[in-house]
């Protein structure tokens, strides 16, 4: 390679020192994704229409190295296809509204990065509490944001400026305010901030908070802590607590509003079984607003969040790994979640007591004889269903999902 004369390094030297950077940024630290999903859904409503349909499709992703440890390009293509989709049963957030495939470049971005701090800028992923993927359908949420992370010591932070976002089940990207249900007139984005310490295996505090001009504001706090008992026995603790309301000239709904929703939770861990009890509250002056990712409470289920004004909700559950008993890659899910008290915050009326039932089956392929080709596969099967109790009466929601998931994955020579 080149030589070193006078303090200066040779052009022969610094082109071989480019060429090798090139070669890892584009070759030897690049990354590429092929994600495979299969979806089906089937909701039975308590009256006509239901909702039902099935879709594949899934995602292309791209990253590179970073050149000389500062900067990386990266870019997702999204797409969801009809596979069965009666125009009559539209609504499963899988499909365009229409029961309509489309493609979206859902991420493409510029990251640079310093002293362990990166900036990321345009098209991008963010789960940060309030604001989040919520990959429960064929695609995730992304978001249109200029974005520093990174860590301070023990404390992991994200402070940036989201300007719009794509929701899961459409191609296009809208401002925040739009996305809140904000007039069609009104145009707003979001500066977005969070802190993180500590893992789930000992203490872990969480906080984030959101602002949108004229919209909507919203603070999120929780705390987790384990207490290990004997050797395979362990509590864990938790609990949260959000205050949402309107801020400026309350453009969202024409006046000021404001509410807050908080848990608690304890888990008790046994080996393979853990069995767990929730209690949650929220404001009875408003519904907890949730526009830009699922609702995080502790009694999310896959048909009603329990988060209306007023609502109260107890919550029982249970997780078991098949590991135990020589079924790898096996685990079922169960839990029950009462809600009441619930109203209409404009009028004080009740709302319906709602009680839920979820059930998951996820099965991915963990045997160490299985060919390595096989193990990305993921299978998931899930069935809620939901009582609701008004006026002397009751009605029911059934719901059905499969899911499938596969994932390639290549990387360059040196990942």
């Amino acid at each position: 390679m080149g030589a070193v004369v006078a303090g200066a390094v040779l052009p022969a030297a610094r082109a071989d020192g480019l060429r090798d950077e090139l070669q890892r940024f584009l070759h030897d630290d690049a990354e590429a994704v092929l994600h495979i999903r299969s979806y089906f859904l089937d909701r039975t409503n308590p009256t006509p229409p239901n909702n039902a349909a099935w879709a594949g499709g899934g995602w292309v992703g791209l990253k590179t190295g970073w050149f000389y440890d500062t900067f990386q390009l990266a870019a997702v293509g999204y797409t969801t296809q009809p596979l069965w989709a009666p125009p009559t049963t539209d609504g499963t957030q899988l499909l365009a509204p229409g029961q309509y495939g489309f493609f979206t470049l859902g991420e493409a971005n510029a990251s640079l990065r310093a002293q362990g701090q990166v900036f990321t800028g345009w098209r991008q992923q963010i789960d940060e509490l309030e604001v989040n993927p919520n990959d429960d359908r064929m695609i995730p949420n992304t978001f249109e944001a200029y974005a520093l992370r990174g860590a301070l010591g023990p404390v992991n932070y994200f402070v940036g400026y989201v300007a719009q976002m794509k929701f899961k089940g459409v191609p296009y990207f809208v401002n925040m305010a739009a996305r809140a249900g904000a007039p069609a007139d009104v145009t707003a984005g979001m500066w977005l901030g969070s802190v993180k310490y500590g893992n789930i295996d000992t203490v872990r505090l969480r906080s984030s908070v959101y602002y949108v001009p004229d919209i909507l504001t919203s603070n999120y706090n929780d705390f987790v802590a384990t207490f290990p008992v004997t050797g395979s026995f362990s509590v864990r603790v938790g609990g949260q607590f959000m205050v949402q309301g309107s801020n400026g000239l309350n453009l969202l709904t024409g006046k000021p509003f404001g509410t807050f929703a908080a848990g608690g939770r304890v888990d008790a861990i046994w080996g393979p079984l853990t069995v767990w009890g929730v209690f949650t509250q929220t404001g009875s002056a408003y519904q907890y607003q949730t526009p830009y990712g699922q609702w995080i409470g502790y009694t999310k289920q896959i048909t009603k969040d329990f988060d209306r004004a007023g609502e109260r909700a107890w919550q029982v559950g249970l997780i078991l790994d098949f590991t135990a008993i020589d079924l790898p890659g096996l685990t079922f899910m169960g839990s029950a979640t009462l809600g009441d008290s619930a109203i209409n915050a404009a009028t004080g009326a009740p709302l319906s007591r709602n009680n839920e039932y979820d059930f998951d089956l996820i099965y991915h392929v963990a045997s160490k004889d299985a060919p390595d080709w096989l193990k990305p596969l993921q299978l998931r099967g899930r069935a809620a269903f939901t009582d609701q109790f008004a006026n002397n009466s009751m009605t029911a929601i059934t719901e059905y999902r499969l899911i499938l998931n596969y994932e390639l994955t290549w990387k360059g020579s040196r990942r």
